[in-house]
């Protein structure tokens, strides 16, 4: 690292520090009796604690407060479920819980009943490496794999190792163009997409948020591109850190978390990979449809070391390619060729319609350089940088200008500091 970029480095991580610094909420909960520190989205538009935003800040704390970041951690598990199950969202000091769908998605007035993209693990092996290492793990790893055995259990009902979301913002992108036609959207208005995800809360409500009653009524589930990828990936880092942490009876369980994964990615080579069209598609419902594809979720694949080289090219190609995923400021949410592509929001609160999003970028160009395509991986943590530096920490970008839009100060954004080098 040059003398200049050790200066930018510095400059960045200090950004960072102030940004965490205005972003963490600490204190007590009387309803769960717990005490809270964690740092929150975004101050103004996101004050509650988010599951795979909070698993991103553990990471970016572990690279300058190791103790602040074993608390996001600690405070995330406080209220897991004896089976496992971890809220996608905890409002710890809500006076009242928020209006729309995500009231009737809630299991009570403080915790919604859904999950998130399962990222834990990642996040654990961060604050472990950079942390306490071993003695970390041994205090965590049995709530970590009782989580992801929980994803096993109660989400992969068929049992080929694809684990389903019921309702469309446990992905992450909650208005992806992919679910459009399965929930019967069409263009971009913000009030239809409520209209048609309220039903689908009411109904898991109504099923008491009971997976097998969810199944059953077959009104909105998914077995997720995205999702799936991101659920491989950890169930190994975990593997791994179960047998880094050297615990009796531990290597069976590594063995039974690696099976699990490579039953995940030969499902999703096998059922979401369409040769025809040379892209990654979600399965809707009982009879497994595909959705349409042309989302960055088709390319996330390439975080994954058993893809095919073929599918590797495929997916770089598209990365490069301007009239695709290759634009100014990647990575789109959407492809350029998409009908359903815009480069900045719409409505302000229609989301991964075709703005670019640090947190996606960050694990494709963690893909690119598993895969050797450091050159491409490079481009696209430069621009990554250079959209901070331009309009600060958002929460999503103009693919085309790299103007900021969505929440301001976006914690999740900071993830650039591993972009820049902070990290192998």
């Amino acid at each position: 690292m040059s003398r200049t970029e050790q200066d930018r480095w510095r400059d960045l991580r200090a950004d960072v520090v102030a940004l965490y610094r205005a972003n963490r909420r600490q204190g007590y909960a009387p309803w769960c009796d717990a005490e809270f520190d964690y740092v929150c989205p975004s101050a103004d538009t996101y004050p509650f604690q988010w599951f795979w935003d909070s698993c991103f800040h553990a990471i970016v704390l572990s690279h300058f407060d190791g103790e602040r970041a074993e608390a996001e951690l600690r405070t995330l598990l406080t209220n897991q479920r004896a089976d496992g199950f971890i809220p996608h969202v905890t409002y710890w000091t809500a006076a009242q819980p928020p209006s729309g769908p995500y009231q009737v998605a809630g299991s009570s007035p403080w915790q919604s009943a859904s999950m998130q993209p399962p990222v834990l693990a990642e996040a654990v092996d961060a604050v472990a490496t950079r942390g306490r290492g071993v003695a970390y793990l041994r205090e965590v790893l049995p709530a970590v794999r009782r989580y992801y055995d929980w994803c096993d259990r109660v989400r992969d009902p068929d049992r080929d190792g694809l684990i389903a979301i019921v309702e469309p913002h446990e992905s992450g992108m909650d208005q992806t163009p992919a679910y459009d036609a399965y929930l019967g959207v069409s263009g971009d208005d913000p009030a239809a997409f409520e209209a048609a995800w309220r039903p689908v809360a009411e109904a898991n409500a109504l099923a008491g948020h009971q997976a097998e009653r969810i199944f059953a009524a077959d009104r909105f589930v998914v077995e997720d591109v995205a999702v799936n990828v991101l659920y491989a990936e950890n169930q190994r880092v975990l593997a791994r850190l179960l047998g880094e942490a050297g615990e009796a009876g531990e290597d069976e369980g590594a063995a039974l978390l690696t099976e699990r994964a490579d039953r995940t990615v030969a499902s999703l080579l096998r059922r979401c990979w369409d040769p025809s069209d040379q892209d990654f598609h979600g399965l809707a419902g009982r009879a497994e449809e595909r959705l349409p594809g042309d989302t960055v979720a088709g390319l996330l694949p390439i975080l994954l070391y058993d893809v095919p080289s073929e599918i590797v090219g495929r997916i770089a190609r598209r990365l490069a390619d301007p009239n695709d995923f290759g634009t100014r400021f990647p990575v789109p949410s959407v492809s350029r060729r998409s009908p359903a592509y815009r480069s900045a929001p719409v409505g302000g609160t229609v989301l991964w319609r075709g703005p670019s999003w640090v947190g996606t970028n960050w694990y494709i160009a963690r893909g690119l350089r598993r895969h050797g395509a450091e050159a491409l991986a490079t481009r696209i943590e430069t621009a990554s940088l250079e959209l901070v530096r331009r309009s600060g920490f958002r929460e999503h970008y103009d693919a085309e200008t790299g103007h900021g839009y969505g929440a301001r100060g976006f914690s999740w954004s900071a993830l650039v500091l591993e972009m820049a080098g902070a990290s192998p």
